[in-house]
């Protein structure tokens, strides 16, 4: 007996031994969890067309150098405009991190604006100034269909490019900008290929056509998301048939009618410097030549910490509103075979299993083709 205890107590201090070797490799990690800074990112602008002009406000988390996580509204804030002469326009809160001027508010060209920010915990945002620079008149627009080479040897890339004709002003710098708007179009469906579901109990993807509804009027934010900007240093003075909007062709915006809305801007060199960095990390192809992605420092700074970064550029600019009817019997050419979409367009899904709210049956009651 007194031999069998001896040999436990010996594989005890065995394994007693061996653990306090082991533990004693091991060295301590002192873990600090990071907290995130928050960084303030604006976005918005003013123009010189009466309307509610709109300011977001959000906050991103920033994890280390370069990381900046997903932007959450700031809410309750003090928003202020003020131009060179002391004027001040107070915006509202209108949705959880969207403040609004009143709806008869408008920039003027030749005066200065600047964007000032209270948050509730204290923190001062100001932007640099802005002044309202005149743009030209649009003397007309026109589109016509183009044709792209992918990386798809079958398929080209279908679309329609819009050309703005203007005169340049001679001997004045001038920066543009083309925004292209949420737009309108015509949905064509076909209600008359409707098929039952799979699970249907008695006849499943059998033919059940529906006597409603082909036509529906659909909103868009036109594809791929372009940031068009330029410099007239290159054509100072010249008549310009320039590029200003492309909307690619996916088989559904161009059945029928495609209504496009785009603003005519002037911005200032800064802006269109800070749009043309945004539009080069837009393009990003993701391969080994693309520079490195980075925060594009805007026109924001803090007043509390002149080193804290805030994210975002405020600008004014003088506006001209472009409305063109893109009528597809007046294409040279288009996607085909289009797309089909057998079902009532009323009930049309965007996305696989993500039902929209219906669409109306009737025309907005500006839409006006000139037919």
């Amino acid at each position: 007996m007194d031999s069998s205890i001896s040999l436990h107590r010996i594989k005890c201090s065995i394994w007693l031994i061996l653990i306090l070797g082991i533990s004693s490799c091991i060295d301590r990690f002192n873990f600090v969890s990071e907290v995130p800074q928050r960084l303030l990112n604006v976005e918005g602008y003013i123009t010189t067309i009466p309307k509610a002009h709109q300011i977001k406000l959000s906050q991103a988390e920033k994890f280390g150098p370069e990381f900046v996580g997903l932007g959450r509204p700031v809410t309750s804030a003090t928003v202020l405009i003020k131009d060179d002469l002391g004027s001040v326009e107070n915006l509202v809160e209108v949705g959880s991190g969207y403040y609004a001027t009143s709806p008869d508010f408008a920039a003027v060209v030749g005066r200065s604006y600047n964007l000032e920010i209270y948050l509730l915990d204290g923190s001062r945002y100001v932007s640099l100034s802005e002044t309202a620079m005149p743009v030209p008149e649009v003397d007309s627009v026109t589109y016509h269909s183009v044709r792209t080479v992918t990386t798809d040897r079958l398929n080209d890339e279908i679309g329609v490019r819009v050309m703005a004709h203007f005169q340049d002003p001679p001997d004045v710098e001038n920066y543009y900008f083309w925004n292209v708007l949420e737009s309108d179009f015509v949905l064509i469906t076909e209600p008359e290929l409707y098929l039952l579901p799979f699970d249907h109990p008695t006849n499943p993807r059998g033919p059940a056509p529906k006597d409603c509804c082909a036509k529906c009027f659909h909103k868009d934010k036109p594809k791929p998301t372009n940031i068009i900007t330029v410099s007239d240093v290159d054509f100072d003075g010249i008549y310009q048939n320039r590029r200003i909007a492309y909307v690619r062709d996916d088989g559904l915006r161009f059945k029928e009618t495609y209504r496009l809305d785009i603003q005519h801007l002037s911005v200032s060199a800064e802006t269109y410097r800070f749009l043309k960095l945004i539009d080069q990390q837009l393009s990003l192809t993701g391969s080994v030549f693309d520079p490195p992605p980075a925060n594009i420092r805007g026109n924001i700074i803090s007043l509390n910490d002149r080193d804290e970064q805030a994210l975002g550029h405020f600008f004014v600019s003088d506006e001209r509103f472009l409305r063109v009817y893109i009528i597809r019997d007046q294409l040279e050419f288009y996607l085909s075979p289009q797309t089909t979409v057998p079902d009532d367009c009323r009930e049309f899904l965007q996305q696989a299993n993500f039902p929209m709210p219906f669409l109306p049956v009737d025309p907005p009651a500006d839409w006006d083709t000139g037919n």
